[in-house]
C-alpha cells in the first residue's frame, strides 16, 4: 500500500481576489446577519473603488469555477468582490467571505498556509501579490498581480483597516488544542470537514475511510519527525466506531497487534479508537514513535 507525502498547496486560482470587510466596532456582526455592511473607501493610496458584486451559495461558482467547493464545504454563506483600479498599476481585486463561524474562516484559511504570521487579524499569509488573513467569520483576501511597490502599500492599508474595524475575535476549533504541542509544526496544522481535503494534504485513499462529513471535526498536523497526526471526532460513539472499523477492514486487513502496521514506504501507520474520535498516526519512522504520538493524544469521552 503506497501512500503519498504530506502536500501543501497554494491555490491562486482559488483565490481570486481580495475581501474586504469594514464593518463598524459597534456592529455586533452576529450570525442571525444576512450580510454585512461595509464601510468601502472611495479611494486608498490613489486607487479608486469600482462596483461590487455579491456571491451566495447558488451563484459562487460563477466566479469561482472549479474553485467553490473549498468555500462551500466550510459552510460559505455570502461574499462580497470588488476592484480598485488606478492608471498605470495592476487592479487591486478584494473578496471578502462571510463563513458563517469562526471555525469555518480559520479552516478555508489553513488550506494554503505555510508560515505563522499575525501580521493581519488572526492569521495573514502573505506572498508578492497575494495578501490572504482571517478574523471571527470572515476569510479576506487582496490580489495585487504583478505586484508593484505602490500596489503592495494599498494591499498592506486595506488589510490594515479591516483588521481595526472588525473588533471581534474568534474561537478556533476546539479540537486543534487536542494536538499534542511538542514538536508541532503550527504551520502546517489543517482543519476540515470535507474527506477530500484530508486527501489532498496527505493521499489515504479514494474512499472516504474515516467518514469525514460535515458532522464531523477533523485536524492534521505534522511533526519535527515527519510523522502526521490525524484527529477526527463524530457526534456520537457509534459513528466513531463505525469509522474505526472501516479504516482497518481497508487499511490494516491483517488486524495487526496494537493495530500498528509497516507499509510499502517503511513508515509505520497506528490508528486508535477514544470514545467519540478516531485518532491516527501516518508516516511516522518506528512502530514505538506512531504509538508514543497516540499517547500523547488526550482520551476522547
Amino acid at each position: 500500500m503506497k501512500i503519498s507525502g504530506f502536500k501543501v498547496f497554494l491555490p491562486y486560482f482559488l483565490l481570486p481576489g481580495c475581501l474586504w470587510a469594514l464593518a463598524t466596532g459597534e456592529q455586533s456582526m452576529n450570525n442571525d446577519d444576512v450580510f454585512f455592511s461595509f464601510l468601502l473607501p472611495d479611494t486608498v493610496y490613489g486607487w479608486t473603488r469600482e462596483a461590487e458584486s455579491r456571491y451566495n451559495k447558488d451563484n459562487l461558482y460563477d466566479y469561482i469555477d472549479g474553485g467553490a467547493e473549498l468555500y462551500l464545504s466550510y459552510g460559505f454563506l455570502e461574499m462580497i468582490n470588488f476592484t480598485y483600479s488606478r492608471e498605470q498599476q495592476p487592479s487591486l481585486v478584494v473578496d471578502v467571505f462571510d463563513m458563517g463561524r469562526s471555525e469555518n474562516a480559520y479552516g478555508v484559511f489553513t488550506y494554503s498556509r505555510e508560515t505563522i504570521d499575525t501580521t493581519f487579524g488572526q492569521g495573514s499569509q502573505y506572498n508578492p501579490g497575494l495578501l490572504i488573513f482571517w478574523k471571527d467569520r470572515w476569510y479576506i483576501s487582496i490580489l495585487a498581480s504583478p505586484e508593484t511597490p505602490e500596489s503592495r502599500n494599498a494591499m498592506f492599508e486595506l488589510a490594515a483597516v479591516f483588521d481595526k474595524k472588525i473588533a471581534r475575535k474568534g474561537p478556533l476549533p476546539k479540537i486543534i488544542s487536542l494536538l499534542p504541542k511538542q514538536d508541532r509544526l503550527d504551520a502546517s496544522i489543517r482543519y476540515f470537514k470535507h474527506p477530500v481535503w484530508l486527501n489532498s494534504y496527505y493521499f489515504i485513499s479514494e474512499q472516504n475511510l474515516f467518514h469525514i462529513d460535515s458532522t464531523t471535526d477533523a485536524v492534521l498536523s505534522k511533526y519535527r519527525d515527519g510523522s502526521l497526526l490525524l484527529l477526527v471526532t463524530y457526534p456520537e460513539v457509534n459513528a466513531a466506531e463505525a469509522a474505526f472499523r472501516d479504516f482497518l477492514r481497508n487499511f490494516m486487513p491483517e488486524n495487526p497487534p496494537q493495530h500498528v502496521l509497516r507499509i510499502e514506504d517503511g513508515s509505520w501507520v497506528a490508528c486508535r479508537l477514544s470514545g467519540n474520535a478516531v485518532k491516527a498516526v501516518f508516516k511516522a519512522s518506528g512502530r514505538e514513535n506512531a504509538l508514543e504520538l497516540l499517547d500523547r493524544v488526550p482520551e476522547f469521552r
